[in-house]
């Protein structure tokens, strides 16, 4: 009897354990919410963003919802496949996905993406920059998370080539393009070497995004390749290769952080993203500055890496929380600041900018003195393709050091025009 009472007593003890362990769960996830959450993260973020997305950003939303989130990390063009073929099939496996304004035309054109407009953080009023691309007819398909435009970052062993008459203080302010250029000849006649890069990696090509910014900095469009604006973008171009001064390895990389790093290049015109990496790691070795200025001005194309939510998500009440998390601004500006300074939609995010937010604040900066223009690839059949047209471009300045003829410029625009949609 006295074992029977025993074992009555012990199974009394597990019982009311296990209550309390159903109790806390019940606590951290309620009855009927969901307890997973998949996401589709497309494109390849450096590898201390995806520790700190994995570590740090995704694990406080699971923290605070008692929920696993699933992040399958993979390309942007494996990511439209996917999605396609989920939608195409009705076998939805992905709630989340994350991908770039250059790749948004299949998920919001393929109607596959649910309307996240009542989704956004209440208090939280996001740029209408991208607008014309992540809404359509009145419905909103996807949210920007974080955008940047192009600077200009220098070594500061750099400065000493500098053009006669400018100093450390013209770099931040914004030089011209043509200082640029005879900067960079400079700077290859001192080393021996070329040390100026462009990102010219075919692929996963950045490298019409640069291009484009000095074009718009002319008075040219983009895409565009007839312009008088374009051409004398390709004429700064060509000067530089005259020059020699291009880092002789930039076609093996489609962003400088590394070669920055390295001390191999001392002058680029680039994504913050990736500058803010490398000022990050050295903030004593760079001077970080505004994008120099052509005829009309200084140019920059601006892209946005946004959220959205699968239509048909099989855990779409989070789903919703996820996008009001990541719209939050403290959120939002910790995520900037941790994938190299890069500017964020949220307007309440101004406040929280500190003296320590350097590329950030110079990005800022920028928004309201530059020819910004947004990326136009929802007009497009294929987006990758109007990007390789602008290697042929570069590339055939590369091979002659001049401008190429109007009659290979008039193909690359046929070619182009070939393209819309």
């Amino acid at each position: 009897m006295k074992r029977m009472t025993g074992f009555l007593f012990a199974a009394l003890i597990l019982v009311s354990a296990a209550a309390a362990v159903y109790a806390k769960g019940q606590a951290a996830s309620p009855s009927g919410a969901s307890k997973e959450l998949n996401i589709a993260y497309s494109g390849t973020p450096q590898v201390h963003e995806k520790q700190y997305f994995i570590d740090v950003f995704v694990k406080k939303f699971e923290q605070q919802y008692g929920v696993k989130v699933n992040v399958e990390f993979i390309t942007q063009d494996d990511c439209i496949k996917k999605i396609g073929a989920e939608q195409d099939t009705g076998k939805i496996v992905s709630d989340v996905v994350f991908i770039d304004t250059a790749r948004m035309g299949p998920y919001v054109n393929g109607g596959w993406m649910a309307d996240i407009g009542g989704m956004i953080h209440q208090g939280s009023t996001i740029t209408k920059m991208y607008d014309s691309v992540t809404n359509k007819d009145g419905v909103r398909y996807f949210v920007p998370c974080f955008f940047d435009v192009y600077i200009l970052a220098a070594n500061v062993d750099a400065i000493k080539y500098l053009p006669a008459g400018l100093g450390k203080q013209d770099v931040i302010s914004g030089i011209t393009w043509e200082q640029y250029a005879q900067w960079a000849v400079n700077i290859a006649k001192g080393e021996g070497v070329g040390k100026t890069m462009m990102p010219a990696l075919n692929q996963g090509s950045q490298l019409l995004y640069p291009m484009a910014g000095m074009a718009l900095a002319y008075g040219g469009g983009f895409p565009d390749f007839t312009s008088a604006g374009f051409k004398s973008a390709l004429g700064i171009i060509a000067e530089i290769a005259g020059g020699d001064a291009f880092y002789p390895e930039q076609a093996q990389y489609s962003a400088p952080t590394d070669p920055m790093r390295s001390g191999d290049v001392w002058l680029t015109f680039a994504h913050m993203s990736p500058i803010g990496v490398a000022y990050n790691a050295a903030p004593n070795e760079w001077v970080i500055g505004a994008a120099p200025n052509g005829s009309k001005g200084a140019g920059s194309t601006s892209g946005a890496w946004c959220w959205g939510v699968q239509k048909g998500a099989p855990h779409a009440d989070m789903a919703a929380k996820w996008i009001d998390y990541v719209t939050t601004a403290q959120v939002n500006y910790e995520l900037c600041v941790n994938f190299g300074g890069v500017l964020s939609p949220i307007n309440e995010i101004a406040p929280l900018l500190g003296s320590d937010d350097v590329v950030m604040t110079a990005g800022n900066k920028m928004l309201g003195t530059t020819i910004v223009s947004g990326v136009p690839s929802t007009e497009y059949k294929d987006w990758n393709a109007v990007k390789l047209l602008y290697h042929d471009a570069f590339n055939q300045v590369l091979s002659t050091k001049q401008v190429p003829e109007d009659a290979f410029l008039q193909d690359l625009e046929a070619k182009c025009r070939a393209l819309k949609n």
